[in-house]
């Protein structure tokens, strides 16, 4: 572990990211926001390096999920009777990755990566992506990755994780290519000491229980088994309740973190003809239709619970963990205004 003075900052993220891409949290506006619930809010801010104006590390999230970085929401996988070729992706180093982001990663990791066929695009787009996670410093209302056995900081995943404290911040490396990284910036950093560790584990702590009274405040705590209550609440009139206020927009699976179902369709692009590959919403009418016109999945009501069956007892099944990591944008960007946690607190109340 190191120790970087916080004055250092700049200099050390231009050391990592030289002759890199940058990605980083941009600055919200200073301006007087138009809703409450926009202020605050970072986006991730493409450059050719970093920019002091205009990057941070931020204290929580950003608007947009990571994966929109390693799996983007439209993608050109080939030209029809053409070339397939994966095209090659310049090195990026994501500054100031929170660990729902992080975690996320597990579940497209499976999908894409371990489980055939191996996604060749999305395969290029990790190799090529340096990650330097962040400790949140803050949450947002809606955060509660305590609820889904998460925390506001990274354990593992990581090339470079920084830890910002008062007395300086704390800088691990997590694979070999965060090790080579570190060295680049060799001359910045300083043996951490057990005092800068101990203002680490402090400022977790404190952020922790933050984020877990937020969640508590809205009936959910790390003890609650939710894969237990959503299993056997298929026959619950839940479902039908919440469903009245979904208007079947796709926002809540475009935002969030973990979702990774797409469809491919051809079309025309400047190149001609070609078969594009692009996110899907398990919420839209014709999502589960089969080519005969059969539709398993025709009620809107079936479809709300297939998302949460599939988040919370599908993959706690198959990896062991929820595909949630309580990042909260679902509840910020549902038109409707259904909160993923009220859904999950009856679930629990009727079990």
């Amino acid at each position: 572990m190191h120790k970087l003075d916080n004055k250092r900052l700049n200099d050390f993220v231009a050391a990592i990211a030289k002759g890199r891409t940058v990605i980083a949290p941009e600055e919200p506006d200073p301006s007087p926001s138009p809703s409450e619930s926009s202020k605050g809010q970072y986006n991730l801010a493409r450059a050719d390096a970093w920019d002091p104006g205009k990057h941070s590390l931020a204290p929580y999230r950003p608007v947009e999920p990571l994966k929109a970085l390693v799996f983007p929401p439209r993608e050109r996988v080939g030209f029809v009777g053409g070339d397939t070729a994966v095209p090659e992706i310049r090195e990026r180093v994501v500054i100031g990755v929170k660990n729902c982001d992080l975690s996320a990663l597990k579940i497209h990791d499976y999908v894409f990566l371990d489980t055939e066929p191996v996604d060749p695009f999305y395969a290029e787009a990790r190799k090529k992506t340096i990650i330097v996670s962040c400790d949140c410093t803050d949450a947002r209302e809606v955060c509660f990755c305590t609820a889904v056995k998460e925390q506001p900081y990274a354990k593992e995943g990581y090339d470079i994780n920084l830890s910002p404290t008062p007395q300086g911040i704390l800088v691990e490396a997590g694979s070999e290519r965060g090790e080579a990284l570190l060295k680049e910036a060799a001359n910045l950093l300083e043996p951490a000491d057990d005092a800068l560790v101990a203002e680490r584990d402090k400022a977790r702590e404190k952020i922790s229980q933050q984020v877990a009274e937020q969640a508590k405040a809205k009936g959910l705590t790390s003890e609650s088994d939710l894969q237990d209550a959503i299993k056997n609440a298929d026959e619950s009139d839940l479902w039908e309740d919440f469903a009245k206020d979904c208007v079947e927009c796709g926002a809540c699976n475009f935002v969030c973190c973990t979702c990774h179902c797409f469809m491919l369709a051809d079309g025309r692009t400047g190149k001609g003809a070609a078969r594009l590959k692009q996110w899907d919403s398990c919420l839209y009418r014709n999502f589960a239709r089969v080519a005969g016109g059969a539709n398993p999945r025709k009620h809107r009501a079936e479809r709300l619970y297939n998302r949460f069956d599939k988040k919370f007892n599908f993959f706690p099944n198959v990896l062991g963990t929820y595909a949630c990591d309580g990042c909260g944008r679902c509840a910020e960007a549902c038109t409707g205004k259904i909160d993923i946690r009220d859904v999950l607190k009856r679930a629990l109340d009727e079990r």
